[in-house]
This record gives structure tokens, sequence and C-alpha cells, in this order.
């Protein structure tokens, strides 16, 4: 169990309290009123207080300033003023689409402004170091990066399929037939046939690719299935569980690592965990962004020490994954944190 310096568990403690009390300016009058109110001020509220009840993971605040300056954005404009004069629940739920898109595309937004402007602000201009990276070489703020993914899992919660009480399987659970069953299941992926995922991951892969791809933004693997032997030794070559698994849910074709580069808008040179800054940068991807906003709609939730890592995990899928190994999935033992 990782131990927390005072001063970073009281800066948890602060992240947290920011996270849980989003904060916009006072609404008046004309604003209040149910959902879909006819004035523009009280549509702005009603859709930042559609963000504050779930309906998208964009921040309030981030709606408030960017509604009130929507007329610099023509396709946020339309969608604004046909929410305003339809008022209907189905327009303003187009209205919060054109706000993740515009999100997604704007290279002054990253993923971290999820958590609001103040927590974005600190982890975007922190003086991170090289090593920051848990759990690797020791970096003089690591526990700053713990306090961060920690956060984002509050907002963006991981279901890690080889772990925790979410898993798909376990290390325990993966038996000579087990690894068998697994690889049966691999399927070459569409277009990048190099790469092979759970059958079922790769449906969802596939048409999460197309709705990407219809908003705008490429996803493109950069690593998927990984066969045990190499996930092992990964491993023990690197000598940091954070950063490369040894009983890896890449091996259980239910990971992709996706490239953060995208067209002209964004590059990186590969996915690395030093320096700790160009992790905080790749959050800036629209790729990152959109799988941040649209993932969990296909089934994929992320690791957060790692913002290329997605994993297909979605409710119930243990038994689907299941289904047609004898006798189905197995009584749930001690349950083993896996990285």
């Amino acid at each position: 169990m990782k131990t927390i310096c005072p001063l970073a568990m009281l800066f948890l403690a602060c992240a947290l309290t920011l996270v849980g009390c989003a904060t916009r300016p006072p609404s008046p009058p004309e604003s209040q009123g149910p959902p879909g109110a006819r004035t523009p001020m009280g549509l702005i509220a009603a859709t930042a207080d559609l963000a504050a009840a779930g309906a998208t993971r964009l921040h309030p605040n981030y709606i408030w300033a960017t509604l009130k300056d929507r007329k610099q954005d023509a396709a946020l404009n339309t969608a604004f003023e046909r929410a305003l004069t339809e008022g209907t629940p189905r327009a303003q739920q187009a209205l919060l689409r054109a706000l993740e898109l515009k999100f997604i595309h704007d290279p002054q937004t990253s993923g971290l402004d999820i958590l609001g402007p103040e927590l974005s602000h600190h982890f975007r201009t922190f003086a991170w170091q090289a090593e920051d990276f848990p759990g690797g070489p020791p970096g003089p703020n690591e526990q700053f990066a713990d306090v961060m993914v920690d956060v984002l899992d509050l907002v963006r919660p991981e279901r890690r399929a080889n772990s925790t009480r979410d898993a798909v399987v376990l290390r325990e659970e993966a038996t000579e037939a087990v690894w068998e069953y697994m690889t049966r299941q691999w399927v070459p992926v569409p277009g990048q046939e190099n790469w092979k995922l759970n059958r079922h991951a790769r449906e969802s892969f596939i048409r999460m690719r197309e709705q990407a791809r219809a908003e705008g933004v490429d996803l493109v693997i950069l690593s998927a299935h990984r066969l045990r032997k190499t996930a092992e030794a990964n491993a023990a070559r690197a000598r940091n569980p954070n950063a490369v698994a040894s009983f890896s849910a890449h091996s259980l074709g239910l990971a992709v690592d996706f490239d953060m580069s995208h067209r002209n808008d964004i590059k990186f040179s590969g996915l690395s965990t030093r320096p700790m800054s160009e992790l905080v940068r790749m959050r800036e991807s629209p790729v990152h962004k959109w799988l941040l906003l649209r993932g969990e709609e296909f089934g994929w939730y992320p690791y957060q020490n790692e913002p290329w890592h997605w994993e297909y995990n979605p409710p119930g899928f243990r038994e689907i994954f299941w289904a047609d190994f004898p006798g189905g999935a197995p009584e749930r033992g001690i349950i083993i944190e896996e990285p």
C-alpha cells in the first residue's frame, strides 16, 4: 500500500473538495427554472446544471465560459440558438455534444480540465521533473503524480480488466486452459491487422473508431495483444509495475495503447513514462480527450497513469467473457491488486 506524505495528503484533501464542489457564477433571476429555459443566460445555467448532474464530464465552469463566448464558434453558436428556440431535451443534448466537440479539438484544453480550472491549472503548470512517474527511478514529485491520477479516477473511474473487483480475469484464475481460451478469442483489427483484440473488444473498437472518425478524431493502435511471455519479459526488464504489468490486460486481449499524436494537431515521439511533463501534455491530445468523454459509451476505460492506455471492460462483461468457457466464470476468490 502506498504511503502519502502529509503535504500530498493535504493537497489530496483540497483536491477532493474542489472536485466535489463545481463552482459557477450566481444565476440571475431570469435563469431560474427548469432545463431548457428560453433565455440565453437561462440556457447557459441549465446546461451547466446538466454537467453538474453528470450528463457530461465537462466541468460546469468550462460550459459557462464557453457558452458566454459562443459567437466565436459558428457550430457551437448554431447549436445554442437551436436549443434556445426549440427548448427540447434533444436540442439541449445536441448542444452538450457540440460543447464536447469544441473541447476535444481545442488545442488550449486538456483532459485535466474535467477537474475544474484550479486543479487543471495546478497540474498543467506544475514543475514536473523527468522521473516523477510513480514507481520507476525516484522522482521528487511522485506523490503529487499519485494525487493527480487519484483525483482523475474520481471523475472518470478506471475499470481495470486484470485487477480489483471489476476484473474480467484475475492472475490466480489464469490457468493454462484459461490462457488457451483467451488467446483463441483474439481476432485481428480491420485496418490494423497486425494487432489483435478479444472478439468483443474488437467489435466495440470498430464502432468506436467509426464514431471518432465521424467527429474528426483518428484512433490509431500502437499496441494491442501481447503474448504472456512477452508481457512477463517486458515487466522484468522495466522493473516498474506501474508502467509494465507482468499480468497484463494486453495479454487478455482487452487493452489498447493509442497513438496520442494526431494529424497536425499535436505530436509525440512515442509512448514513454519519461519525462513526466510529456505525459501531462498528452492529455491535450484530441485522441485522449475524445476517449475521456466518449470511450465509456463503448465500454472503454482509462488507466490514469498512462493517457494512451485504455481497457475494454463494460459492466457485466466478465460473465460475457467467460460464457464459452466450461463452467463459466470461476467463483471470485481473494482479489490481488495488479497495476
